[in-house]
């Protein structure tokens, strides 16, 4: 499903911490112990999206309507932060349950409650499905403070974290399973942006990667940010580089009220709407405080050239609502 999704998508497109430790200078003014920031994306249908594991060399498919994802600054020491970040997948006021999947000549050790299991089948393709109420995935990873990049514990150099701004276009922005992934466009956007958390008052920013082949698909990185906070507002798909530090690859999903919102808003449009909803896992709850100056400055003239970009991402969304009717 994801192969055809991301072929789908791809023709629409072209030393213990210190509470009082000094931040330095390339990190948000938000970025301390304790801060927060929660993102949430939900789906009236089977599956808002998905991501895999790899447990011990087994790929272990994880989908489901729900999504909320956690990342917890626990740590500041020198220029590091220690984030935790938690993906949970849930049914909540959906009745369709939370799906993992896996060959079943592979031994996977359980890391789901018992207490959240429904069902477990075999199909005659020899898949595994466990069917469960809720699942809870994650880890702790390294964000260097001066140039944003993720790190996991044995140093490996994953990218730029996706929480705040920073990318420059043509530039590398993540390693992906190896390979390095540019950044193809930064854009202002002229609109408001709505999210589970507040309005973003325009303008905001739009980060769009290179496509990254995956299997016969491919997948792209797509991101939006509020220059006075320097916080990402929502984002969408893989490469993630805070996923990829904890072993979560593919990550997928989108939030059906925003993108159908959007969908009806872009219809007939001559040019960017003055309020938009952030399309893909959107931001719900932070310990953001009083935002700095807004950094960055309306576009000039039309704003027809930063449509493609905006139009990208709600198309995304539309086409992860249209699959799954």
């Amino acid at each position: 499903m994801k192969k055809i999704l991301f072929v789908l998508v791809s023709l629409l497109i072209l030393d213990g911490g210190v509470m009082g430790a000094s931040i330095p200078q390339g990190a948000p003014y938000w970025v301390k112990p304790g801060a927060f920031l929660e993102y949430k994306a939900q789906s009236y249908h089977p599956v808002g999206g998905g991501f895999y594991v790899d447990r011990n060399g087994t790929l272990i498919g994880i989908s489901g309507p729900n999504v909320t994802v956690l990342f917890r600054i626990t740590e500041v020491k020198k220029n590091n932060a220690r984030v935790h970040v938690s993906i949970t997948v849930t049914t909540k006021n959906s009745t369709f349950p939370v799906i993992v999947t896996y060959p079943n000549n592979a031994t996977v050790h359980p890391f789901w409650s018992n207490g959240s299991v429904i069902n477990i089948t075999r199909t005659p393709n020899n898949i595994t499905k466990v069917f469960l109420r809720s699942l809870i995935v994650g880890g702790d990873y390294l964000i260097n403070l001066t140039n944003g990049w993720v790190y996991d514990f044995s140093g490996k150099a994953y990218g730029h974290t996706v929480l705040w701004n920073g990318f420059k276009e043509n530039e590398t922005f993540a390693i992906y399973k190896g390979k390095k992934v540019r950044i193809r466009e930064v854009k202002v956007i002229n609109a408001t942006m709505n999210t589970y958390y507040s309005a973003f008052q325009k303008p905001n920013v739009i980060v769009h990667s290179e496509p990254v082949l995956v299997g016969n698909g491919r997948t792209f990185f797509d991101s939006f940010y509020n220059p006075g906070y320097d916080v990402c507002i929502s984002f969408m798909m893989d490469p993630i580089p805070d996923f990829n530090a904890v072993g979560v690859y593919g990550f997928m999903w989108s939030d059906d009220m925003a993108a159908s919102i959007n969908e009806k808003l872009m219809k007939g449009q001559q040019g960017v709407p003055n309020v938009v909803w952030a399309p893909g896992v959107m931001l719900a709850n932070a310990s953001l405080g009083e935002p700095a100056e807004t950094k960055a400055s309306p576009p000039t003239g039309s704003g027809m050239k930063y449509i493609p970009l905006l139009a990208l991402a709600v198309v995304a969304g539309a086409v992860l609502m249209w699959y799954r009717r």
